[in-house]
C-alpha cells in the first residue's frame, strides 16, 4: 500500500504534487538526496528500514501538511512513531535547509535594501506539566513565530519563536541580527519601538483620541502597507502546513519545525520563480 501511495504521488503533475506534499518535485528530490546521503554515511546500518527514504520523507511531509498524530501515521504506514523526528534531524543538519547565519547580514557583498518584520500566532494545548503554575482562567494559550522577510525576493531570512504573550520587538532582540545602516526594516503597528534597536526602522503610525492621524500620516501608512503586502502571503505559504495552523501539540520542537518549513518555502519559491 505504501509503495502504491509513493508511485501515485510521483505520477502527479506539478500542481497536484504541490497540493499533496506542500513542496515542488525539485525540492522533494533535494530532500530525498539529503536523506539518501545520510543513509550512506552510516557506519552501522543496523536493521533494514521498513520504509524507503522517499517514503520516510513523504510521511514527514504528510505530518507537516495534515498534522495527524504520530499514532495515526505510524498505524497508517506500519512503522514506529519516531520516524518523523529522525527525518527532521537529518534535514536541519544540512546547509540547504538552514536559514542564513547572523554574519551574512553584515557582509558588504550582500545588503538587503528593505526587510519586513511580521509575526503570527499558533494556538497550542494548555501545559499539563507544573499544573500548579498554570492559571485556571479560560484564556487562550498560543505560541508566536516571527519572520524576517526580504520584500524584493519574498525570501525568509530568519525566524524566532516564543510564547504568544511576548511583545513583537522582543522576539527580534534575542536573534542578535544586526543589519547594515542602509537596510530599512519595516514593521507593523505591533512593532512600536523597533527604532531603538535599528536606526532605519519604519512602523505604522497609530492614532489616539488626543492626537488623530493627519493626512500625511495616513498616506505614509498606505505606502507602508503597500510595501509590506508580500509579507502576509509568505505567512500564508507557511500556514499551508497545518502544523503551523492548527492547535500545536509539540511545544519543544516548534522552533525546529518553523525553521525547516521556512527553508522549504524558500526552496519552493525559488523553484516557482
Amino acid at each position: 500500500m505504501e509503495r502504491d501511495r509513493l508511485a501515485r504521488m510521483r505520477k502527479m503533475n506539478r500542481k497536484q504534487f504541490r497540493r499533496r506534499t506542500g513542496a515542488c518535485p525539485e525540492t522533494f528530490a533535494e530532500m530525498e538526496e539529503v536523506l539518501t546521503h545520510r543513509e550512506g554515511r552510516k557506519k552501522k546500518s543496523g536493521r533494514p528500514a521498513a520504509l524507503s527514504v522517499a517514503e520516510q520523507l513523504l510521511r514527514t511531509l504528510e505530518f507537516w501538511r495534515e498534522y495527524r498524530t504520530f499514532a495515526h501515521l505510524g498505524d497508517d504506514w506500519g512503522v514506529h512513531e519516531t520516524t518523523v523526528e529522525r527525518v527532521e534531524a537529518a534535514l536541519i543538519a544540512n546547509a540547504r535547509f538552514q536559514l542564513p547565519k547572523k554574519r551574512v547580514f553584515q557582509e558588504a557583498q550582500l545588503v538587503y535594501s528593505i526587510v519586513a518584520v511580521d509575526a503570527a500566532e499558533v494556538a497550542c494545548e494548555r501545559p499539563k506539566k507544573a499544573a500548579r503554575l498554570v492559571s485556571d482562567k479560560k484564556k487562550r494559550h498560543t505560541l508566536k513565530f516571527q519572520l524576517l522577510i526580504c520584500t524584493v525576493t519574498q525570501r525568509i531570512l530568519s525566524t524566532a519563536t516564543s510564547a504568544g504573550a511576548v511583545h513583537d520587538p522582543k522576539l527580534l532582540r534575542p536573534l542578535g541580527v544586526r543589519f547594515p545602516d542602509q537596510t530599512v526594516i519595516l514593521g507593523d503597528a505591533g512593532d512600536q519601538g523597533l527604532w531603538r534597536s535599528h536606526t532605519h526602522a519604519i512602523t505604522t503610525h497609530k492614532a489616539t483620541l488626543a492626537s488623530p492621524l493627519s493626512a500625511e500620516q495616513r498616506q505614509e501608512n498606505r505606502v507602508l502597507a503597500y510595501t509590506r503586502q508580500a509579507t502576509p502571503h509568505v505567512i500564508r505559504r507557511m500556514k499551508i502546513f497545518r502544523i503551523l495552523k492548527g492547535v500545536c501539540r509539540h511545544r519543544c520542537r516548534v522552533a525546529l519545525r518553523v525553521q525547516l518549513i521556512a527553508a522549504l518555502c524558500n526552496l519552493t519559491r525559488a523553484c516557482a520563480s
